[in-house]
């Protein structure tokens, strides 16, 4: 008994012995590894954080102001109807209109309330030799409009002679404030000689100071240079408009896009980052002390070494105490091996009941191991299933040995050198009953995977669709494939085949897609069991086509109640769709727009067409599988709409519009209204409502809204004690002097003076 215990005393001296010595070995040398590396990538880390601090810069200027401002130009004076008043004198003379005048530098001081960091714009239009700003106009060949301007800043308007370039900080007059301009001649690629307009966009230069002031760290200092080293925007204001090329750092910095060095800046070492704006030649520049960087990189390595040391002590705490627990276990097994070696007396003697508890644990072990085994070979159908739609999803690794593995143990055998995908989709299943639905796609397949010429697996994807993945090396007969399966099945079904392929798991993936794109084209194909991917030359189809027209024509025949050329309509769409033209994008939502033009036309009619019908018929349409059903169930729809007489059959059906209209424009005078929201409001689409607005209302959306909402100031100035810029503000105008101006034009008065004529 003395002896055992010797011995275990022994092995537990030894276990936890090794036990310490492998937790220092495995703490402590990753630690110092660890710690290692850890400075050296926190030092390149900060060097990084430096170049992340220059690229938000650049981003926050670059996109929230200099994409901005080189974009106003296109916004403002293109030539659209919105922008009229400030594109018209691009092509006319307006040195004589003072009235137009005046609305070009209205309109001019509205565009920096909308942008909080332009302080003005300026324009100088060649037509007339008009320059204009917002704060005051001039006319250039007046004697006494010269005197109150610069003579000196004209000059350069007039000698811009690249397309557009930035100035540098200047101090722009009246209002005696710092700006950078960016100049820009209107047409921009267009040759001088043809030049229209020059337009001068002044940046507050506190916008892009402020930006900069918001990005720094700690000791470090941001500042922006043009391309001849002058400094733009600095971090301390007192350096603006220095130029810092004679510096060496700057010279560097100078000669590419972006990087980082280490350079000597004032005297102090430091790591200088910098990269170039995309808009322009600017510089956006970040220097930092190399002191300041490292020092908090020093004090994280004595925070990580005094954390080693903790852990190391911890570590080893712990491994005494888990030796010392896992000896007593470790006690009773060595026992017991040493008395399975004692004679069969000393079994009998007590040892007996453990040599029976060590046989009972393997043999559980030995039955746990048979059930899994059991159970592995029960699931395998359904493991095998979620293999091969994996392989269809392109989602397994075909070098993976693993999946080499899972091969073997599935009985998946691709050993011959081509690969092509079959899906299959069934129809009319219901009514056979749930046994057979379930039947069909496994007994389908039967007679096909007992051919000796190519193999086969096959399962259900997520639409429901059979798929197969053959692997052949001769060639396949689709059409003898087609005629088994429909030997098979009672009922219609379409079976796509995608291309032949090289065997491989990207082969395999892209086949099936090809596949269930002919399943796809079934929509359009209606007459077809084989559809072969080749054959559907998908590639050469378009995308697009006129169908708005016909569209058009289709509203027009309901509405006039025209059943033959309704009919005769639905048949030109039916036989442009099915001509293998279109891509099948196109010929579905071009047969959904057919439903959709229905169902507004309907509405417009005054027929409440779901309560009519019994159900949305948009609904009904995505259930229809193919384009002729479609078609001739439309007609159906379109002859009871036809057929359906309303109190006043007579009535022109364009009244009811006007009241929908109407009333959506009254509901919501006090919210911002567009032509897509009024289109929504009254369930139509809003390309159809932008085509027959002025027919209906008698002017264009924007005019017929602008009344409206003149008539409602009206209203509000005499019956109620809002100031005329709350009521501006209550119907959605930002510019005061804009609404003051449309209400003058709608009625010859001002708002001030139409309330004050009300006082009197």
């Amino acid at each position: 008994m003395f002896n055992i215990r010797a011995k275990m005393n022994t092995v537990y001296s030894r276990i936890l012995i090794f036990n310490i010595l492998l937790v220092i070995i495995i703490s402590l040398v990753p630690q110092v590894l660890y710690i290692h590396y850890f400075s050296t990538a926190y030092n390149e880390e900060i060097m990084r954080q430096s170049t992340q601090d220059v690229n938000k810069l650049k981003y926050a200027v670059d996109e929230t102001i200099l994409d901005r401002v080189i974009r106003l130009v296109n916004i403002y004076f293109s030539d659209i109807p919105s922008n009229e008043i400030l594109a018209y004198p691009l092509t006319h003379d307006i040195s004589g209109n003072g009235f137009k005048i005046a609305e070009v530098s209205n309109y001019l001081t509205d565009i920096p309330y909308k942008l909080n960091f332009l302080q003005s714009v300026e324009v100088w239009y060649t037509a007339g030799n008009v320059y204009i700003n917002d704060k005051y106009n001039s006319y250039l060949d007046s004697a006494s409009s010269r005197k109150s301007l610069d003579d000196a800043w004209i000059d350069v308007l007039r000698n811009q002679e690249t397309p557009n370039r930035w100035l540098a900080p200047r101090i722009s007059m009246p209002l005696n404030m710092p700006v950078i301009t960016y100049l820009s001649n209107i047409p921009l690629i267009d040759k001088i000689s043809n030049r229209q307009a020059v337009v001068a966009i002044n940046i507050k230069e506190s916008a892009i100071h402020n930006l900069i002031q918001s990005s720094p760290t700690d000791g470090e200092v941001l500042f922006i240079l043009d391309e001849a080293g002058n400094v733009l925007v600095h971090s301390d204001k007192q350096w603006i408009g220095h130029n810092f090329n004679q510096k060496d750092y700057i010279q560097t910095l100078l000669q590419t896009d972006d990087g980082t060095f280490e350079s000597s800046v004032e005297g102090v070492q430091s790591v200088v980052s910098y990269s170039k704006s995309k808009y322009n030649n600017w510089k956006y520049v970040s220097v930092i002390s190399i002191d300041k960087l490292y020092q908090k990189s020093q004090q994280l390595t004595h925070y990580l070494i005094i954390t080693t040391i903790i852990l190391l002590t911890v570590s080893l705490l712990l491994s005494i105490y888990v030796t010392h627990r896992a000896n007593k276990p470790l006690r009773r097994v060595i026992q017991t091996i040493l008395n399975l070696g004692n004679a069969e007396g000393q079994l009998e003697k007590g040892t007996k009941s453990e040599y029976t508890l060590l046989h009972n644990v393997i043999d559980r072990v030995s039955k746990t191991i048979h059930d899994l085994h059991h159970q592995m070979e029960a699931n395998k159908p359904i493991i095998r299933d979620k293999f091969i739609m994996r392989l269809l999803q392109g989602d397994m690794d075909q070098n993976d040995p693993q999946v080499e593995h899972m091969e073997q143990m599935l009985d998946i055998q691709f050993h011959q050198n081509k690969t092509a995908c079959m899906a299959l989709k069934i129809y009319d299943t219901e009514g056979t009953g749930l046994g057979n639905e379930m039947i069909v796609p496994y007994s389908m397949l039967h007679n096909l995977e007992a051919q000796e010429e190519y193999w086969l697996c096959s399962t259900i994807d997520n639409a429901g669709n059979i798929v197969a993945i053959l692997n052949y090396s001769k060639a396949i007969d689709k059409e003898e494939i087609c005629s088994s399966i429909g030997a098979q099945i009672k009922g219609k079904y379409v079976l796509g085949f995608g291309q032949e392929y090289e065997h491989s798991y990207a082969n395999i993936a892209r086949s099936y897609t090809e596949a269930c794109e002919c399943l796809n084209y079934a929509f359009i194909m209606p007459a077809q069991s084989l559809i072969v991917y080749e054959e559907l030359a998908i590639t050469s189809r378009k995308e697009f086509g006129s169908g708005l027209q016909i569209m058009e024509q289709l509203s027009a025949a309901v509405r006039s109640r025209n059943k033959d050329m309704v009919g005769s309509i639905l048949d030109i769409l039916l036989k442009g769709l099915v001509s293998g033209r279109y891509h099948i994008d196109f010929c579905r939502n071009t047969v959904f727009d057919a439903i959709s033009v229905i169902r507004t036309t309907a509405i417009a009619m005054d027929i409440d067409l779901e309560r009519f019908l019994g159900y949305d018929i948009r609904d009904y349409g995505r259930k229809l599988d193919n384009v002729a059903s479609l078609t001739d169930w439309l007609s159906e729809v379109a002859v009871q709409i036809m057929d359906y007489h309303t109190a006043d059959i007579n009535n022109d059906p364009g009244s009811a519009l006007e009241r929908q209209i109407m009333a959506y424009i009254e509901q919501n005078i006090y919210n911002e209204i567009s032509l897509s929201s009024l289109s929504e409001g009254i369930h139509m689409n809003s390309s159809y409502v932008s085509r027959i607005y002025k027919s209906v209302m008698g002017s264009n959306f924007s005019e017929h809204l602008a009344g409206i909402k003149m008539k409602h100031a009206e209203s509000l100035l005499r019956e109620s004690d809002l100031s005329i810029k709350d009521i501006a503000e209550k119907l959605g105008y930002t510019s005061p002097r804009y609404f003051a101006k449309l209400f003058k034009e709608k009625f010859g008065f001002t708002p001030k003076s139409y309330r004050d004529s009300l006082g009197g």
